[in-house]
């Protein structure tokens, strides 16, 4: 992984950690927005610890992604702290505060199996 996706992903989580998972770690597609993307997590009651244990075990290179950023990995873990409304509050605000993420979340080419991943991490969460 390049030195310019890991300052990318620390960038972006740092400004909303969960906010980044829609725009960073789940790149949107054309049809999909960030919001749509993220809403399995963002509704989740899973705990961080869920989440995490999912991550590693369901897809290792987002969940080393991660580890590679311990504060960022510190704001998910305080994301996953409030409340669902709390955390579409301040996704919302997000995307109100920096429009062109969202657009530039859209036009990313690595959609693939990111999406997927994440979907299966937040189907998994309460197994762990």
């Amino acid at each position: 992984m390049s030195f310019a996706r890991n300052r990318r992903v620390g960038v972006v989580l740092g400004a909303g950690a969960l906010t980044a998972l829609a725009l960073t770690l789940v790149p949107a597609t054309a049809s999909a927005s960030p919001e749509d993307l993220i809403a399995p997590l963002l509704n989740s009651t899973c705990t961080f610890s869920q989440v995490d244990a999912a991550l590693h075990d369901k897809s290792p290179a987002l969940a080393s992604m991660l580890d590679q950023n311990p504060d960022t990995k510190a704001q998910l873990k305080a994301e996953f702290e409030q409340s669902p409304a709390q955390r579409q509050a301040q996704l919302d605000q997000y995307l109100a505060d920096h429009p062109d993420a969202a657009n530039q979340a859209q036009s990313d080419p690595r959609a693939g199996g990111v999406a997927a991943a994440i979907q299966q991490v937040a189907d998994s969460c309460h197994n762990y």
